[in-house]
């Protein structure tokens, strides 16, 4: 856990309060000019005049770096198309009624997985409501950096099954199988060693860090997409793009109670830019 940062003093109080070299020439100008001062010497007058607009230029600087972080303005802006894109996975929950029972779902995806690509026909994923899953959202997702980017790799973080909990490992091999018939070797998809648990945010978000810094993309070419995923997985992909040209994306949608994307309506990529917040227009 990390501690508390202190407080720290204003220029001027280390003047008074010297803890480093620096602090302590302040600290030493401030006496001559007192000395001077006292003797009714114009350099005296001069030094306070200098210390007065030295302090007025650290002051505007304050003011105008805080500034450029209240006037940052936020919209509903689709994303830059992307090279990469990292996807956040949940249990799979078809709209289909008959399909909530596993006895009914369970074959079906069976078959899927267990089928070779190419003989695998989009009557095996409409078989199973794929297009009105919870899957849909990152379906779109892959379809818009298709279309205005050159998408070259998908990674797809699921979570593990742990004490009777479901988890999205079968989620993860479903939107594979799909993305793998649909685009073929034209894109490349990760699932292999992107399981965690899904309270393990330590884990995910060194998943996700290790995702920017070894794949052959630079960071900005890369988008994480947290609209998948429980609470949770959603908070540690979203730390792992707090460094700066690291970016996010969530797919915008009417939504039910359950908070699945509603048959009717639009569904879009909106970026999210958290840098200009964090780190300031510099």
């Amino acid at each position: 856990m990390l501690a508390p940062k202190q407080n720290q003093n204003s220029p001027l109080e280390n003047i008074f309060s010297p803890r480093s070299p620096l602090d302590f020439l302040g600290f030493a100008v401030v006496g001559v000019i007192i000395n001077l001062l006292s003797g009714a010497d114009p350099l005296g007058f001069l030094g306070v005049g200098v210390l007065f607009i030295y302090w007025l230029w650290l002051d505007r600087r304050r003011v105008k770096k805080l500034s450029q972080r209240l006037r940052f303005v936020v919209d509903k802006e689709p994303p830059k198309g992307a090279k990469g894109l990292i996807l956040l996975l949940s249990p799979y929950s078809p709209r289909q009624e008959s399909l909530r029972d596993e006895k009914q779902l369970k074959p079906l995806v069976e078959h899927i997985i267990n089928t070779p690509i190419e003989k695998l026909q989009l009557a095996d994923f409409q078989n199973i409501d794929l297009f009105n899953s919870n899957l849909f959202p990152q379906i779109k997702a892959v379809e818009y950096h298709i279309e205005k980017g050159n998408l070259r790799d998908v990674w797809l973080i699921s979570s593990q099954s742990y004490n009777q909990v479901k988890g999205s490992e079968i989620t993860a091999q479903i939107l594979l199988h799909y993305l793998s018939f649909q685009y073929g070797q034209r894109l490349e998809v990760h699932s292999q060693g992107f399981c965690v648990e899904d309270w393990n945010y330590k884990k995910l978000w060194d998943l996700a860090d290790k995702i920017f810094r070894e794949s052959d993309y630079k960071d900005e070419a890369v988008v994480a997409d947290i609209t998948g995923g429980t609470k949770m997985m959603t908070m540690a992909l979203a730390m792992a793009c707090i460094p700066p040209k690291r970016r996010m994306q969530y797919m915008d949608a009417q939504r039910d109670w359950q908070g699945n994307p509603l048959p009717v309506g639009e569904i879009n990529p909106i970026g999210i830019e958290v840098a200009p917040i964090i780190h300031g227009n510099e």
